[in-house]
Formats: C-alpha cells, structure tokens, sequence
C-alpha cells in the first residue's frame, strides 16, 4: 500500500504505533498476535468499527471496572479503621461523608463546616451528598455516596483519556498510559484530585485548539480542585514570553481570574468566613507523612533527633517552590530551544508533588496524563508508577499500625513506609531529568520526531522561531540520536508510522 504522500490522495500524516516503535510494547503484544502489522498504515487506513478512540474507550471502561473491584472490600465490609487501611481500600469519599457531616452541611456553604478538601471538592462533595439523600441513612448512604462518586470519576476518566489522545496529535496511542494506568486503577477513586486530573486535561486539549481563553478559564476552575493548575498558568506565560504572546497569556491568565471568583462568589456572599479560614487553615497544616518534612519528621521521632515544626516547613517549602520557579523560567527561556508545553508542564508539576508539603501518593494522578504528553515512553512510566503504588501500598500499611491495633501481618513499621516513600520521589525526579534531557538533546524526545514539533504548542506553533533554531537545526539533524526503542525499516511502512 502506497502513503499519502506518495499517492497524493491524503494530506494526512500516519498516526505512530508504539507497538511498533517500543521495545517493550512490542514484547508485551506478543502473546496477543505481536506488533500491528506492517502493512497497514494508520491515520490513513480505514480501521472499521474499532477506531483507536474507542479502543481507548474500551480500555478505559475495562480499568475503572477494575478500579472498583479494587475497593469491594471495603464496598462489602464498610470504611472502618485500620481494615479500610490494611485492606487497600481506603478512599475520601466515604471517610469525607461521616467526618464531614455531608448528610446535613453543604461544604463552605454551611457554617461551621469542616470541610477541609478543596473548593471544588467541596462543590462536588455537597451535590453529591443531596442526590443521596434517599438511598437511606448510615452505612447505606454513605456506600451511595461512594458509588456516586466513583461513576462520576470513571466518567471522567473515559473522558481524559479522549481528550489525552485528542491532545497528542498524530500520537493517540499515548493516551493509553492514562487509559490503563497501573497508578489510576487503585488510585483513582481514592480522591476528588480526578476532578483536576479532568479539567487541566480539557484545558491542555483547548489550549492545543487555540482556544486560549476558554483554556484559561478551565485552568481556573481547575486550580480550585488543586493548585498545580495554577503553575500551569505560570508555565504558559513564560513560555508566552519566550514565543512572542505574553500579551495572549496574559489575556488568558485574566480569563482564568474570571472563572476563579465566578466560582468563590456565591460562597463569599453566603459565608464570607469559609474561603479565608480555609486558606489559614492550608497554611497552618502539619505536614504529611508522605512529603519530605514528614519524613524526615518520621525518622527524626525514630532516632530521638528535633522534628521541623509547621514554621520551618512552610519556609523550606517556601524556598524550594521559589528554587523550582527560577529553574522552570530558566528551561523557559534560556534552553536552546523552545521546550513543549507538555514536556515543561510535567518538570513543573513533578517538581512541586516532590517539594510540597502536603504531598500524598495519590497525588501521583496530576502527573499521569502529563507524563502520556512529555514523554511517552511506556518502560520509564511503568517503573515510575511501580514505585508510586509501593509508596501508596506502603503509606496505607503504616497508617494501620498507627490508627489500629493491628498485626504486623497487616502493618509496616516506619522506616520502610519511609523507604518506599523516598522510592517514589526519587521515582519521580529521574523522569523530571529524562524529560530535562529530551528538551536539551531533542533527539531523544519521541514526540518532535513528527511533522509538527509541540502538538501541545497551540498559539505557540505560529510564533516566530527563537534566535537560536536556525543555527541547530541542521546541526541537530546530524546529531539525531536514534531511538533505542525504534522498529526495524520496512519499505511497506511509511516512514513517519515507525517513529517512536
């Protein structure tokens, strides 16, 4: 079969295959018929009914089915401590609803609520629990109000994974690390943190379709479901800076105001108290087991060593956040050239889930859909997320042996939640120096091999190149490092289908 451009008769471009082109995917398919055969040419081909979006889809449906399996025991058995914990089960949702007195306190709208997630969350959490209200009292509603919860998020994570493949251009495949995560089956349902997995998702996707504004305004209801969205903003704006459209960033960092207070207005007019109590009440947080000052305050207790207080924490969180703003706006400007938006976004994000100091194992779903667009490379992200559920897994075994008088059969001691922990982070910081390494030696990065350099560049694709493109081009094309990963040439296969 003949390619487009050899035809004539498509401008389309072939849509990569990483079954072809990834070491690993292509060992993994073996048992299922290997790689997609070379004769076909997707992006130009017709593949009938099972289009790669509904492929997708399908996997997606598969793995939030299991994701709930995941959570029957505690479905079946009830949200009590330490079971929920050693048993794996545990979730927000339904822990939320009891301590929170969701059956009868709007959260932020009601006075003297609680409610100590996000505003979103918060939104989420109070309509949820009045759509319950008549499935019963107790137990019984609190299990509907996880169900609920649950369907919304799996609905949001079909969605994400559209959007994901959507979002990687000629790469739809990619989106398959969001649609069979590992990290999303046991987590997913852990947290409202979907709800800004979801939004920053369809903000990236808008943002791609240059619908600057409108992505600004996702990004600022999304930085009420989390506050990495907002560092998001701060990316583009640099990278706004450096293409020639600070001005549009900054249009769309003033859209992103807008939706914010659209949002905080009506609990200001209704409970002026809720938003600054909860703000002082972020600020003054001890910090978690999982994030570094917890850590070290875990170990610190062990040997008889003094532990940091809340002030100490929130400086050296304030120092390390300013230290990792000044090295973003370094790779933003100052890099040879220009990184992508989805690479820069995921050393951002990474690097505040290691620094924060509220930081949690399910934190890890910020950064799933942003690793499918920085650097899809299934061998790294599956180590990465193998590393991630250790440190969740981990993290719940130690809380049983803290919250409960449980066996150790069922429990860990702290130096080996402490372990795992530093497992995951240090996890996460070599896939922050991989895609580091893609943005200086753009030979390693799978994703400008294609004809359009940044999928995600949106507004940006059209700027004016940096001063220093023109003088590398050449000379990158003949230090272009072949990917370790890539697929024998085949003279029936389009060039551009085999890339990795």
């Amino acid at each position: 079969m003949q390619d487009s451009q050899a035809s004539g008769t498509s401008s389309r471009h072939p849509i990569v295959v990483p079954s072809r082109s990834d070491s690993l995917l292509r060992t993994m398919t073996e048992p299922v018929g290997g790689p997609l055969g070379k004769r076909t040419a997707p992006g130009i081909t017709n593949p009938g009914f099972f289009t790669v979006e509904r492929v997708l889809i399908l996997m997606a449906a598969v793995s939030t089915f299991i994701a709930v399996m995941a959570k029957s025991h505690c479905r079946t058995m009830g949200w009590t401590t330490p079971d929920q914990q050693s048993t794996v089960c545990w979730s927000v949702f339904p822990n939320a609803f009891v301590e929170d007195h969701l059956a009868t306190h709007f959260p932020f709208f009601s006075d003297g609520s609680p409610f100590s997630q996000p505003v979103i969350a918060g939104w989420i959490a109070g309509i949820t629990a009045w759509m319950t209200r008549a499935s019963g009292d107790g137990a019984l509603r609190q299990l509907a109000f996880f169900d609920l919860n649950a369907i919304l998020i799996a609905a949001l994570w079909i969605a994400t994974v559209v959007m994901v493949a959507r979002t990687a251009g000629r790469r739809p495949w990619d989106a398959a690390i969001v649609a069979a995560s590992p990290v999303l089956v046991l987590m997913a349902y852990v947290s409202w943190d979907f709800w800004a997995v979801a939004l920053v998702s369809l903000a990236l996707y808008l943002f791609a379709r240059r619908r600057t504004l409108w992505a600004g305004a996702v990004l600022g209801v999304a930085s009420l479901a989390a506050p990495y969205p907002m560092l998001i903003l701060l990316i583009l704006l640099l990278l706004g800076i450096r293409a020639g459209r600070a001005t549009r960033m900054l249009e769309m960092i003033a859209a992103a105001a807008i939706a914010l207070l659209l949002f905080l207005a009506p609990i200001m007019a209704t409970n002026p108290p809720a938003i600054p109590e909860y703000l002082k009440a972020l600020i003054a947080a001890e910090s978690s087991e999982s994030s570094i000052y917890g850590g070290w305050n875990i170990l610190a207790a062990q040997v008889g060593m003094p532990v940091m207080g809340i002030g100490m924490v929130n400086a050296l969180f304030a120092i390390l956040l300013a230290a990792l703003l000044l090295a973003v706006a370094y790779l933003a400007l100052y890099t040879p050239r220009r990184p992508r938006v989805g690479q820069l976004i995921f050393v951002a994000v990474a690097g505040f889930v290691v620094i924060n100091k509220t930081t949690e194992p399910w934190h890890a779903l910020w950064l799933v859909p942003l690793v499918a667009l920085a650097m899809p490379r299934w061998r790294p992200v599956l180590l990465w997320q193998a590393a991630v559920l250790t440190h969740f897994i981990a993290l719940m075994l130690f809380r049983s042996k803290t919250l409960g008088n449980i066996s150790n059969q069922h429990a860990i001691d702290a130096p080996y939640f402490v372990m795992a922990a530093v497992l995951s982070g240090a996890a996460t910081c070599v896939l922050i120096g991989l895609t580091i390494r893609d943005i200086y030696v753009t030979g390693h990065d799978v994703v400008r091999r294609g004809p359009i350099a940044d999928p995600q560049g949106g507004a940006f694709l059209d700027a004016p190149g940096d001063p220093a493109v023109a003088l590398l081009d050449e000379a990158e094309e003949s230090f272009r490092v072949p990917s370790a990963e890539a697929a024998p040439q085949d003279a029936s296969v389009p060039k551009d289908s085999q890339d990795g």
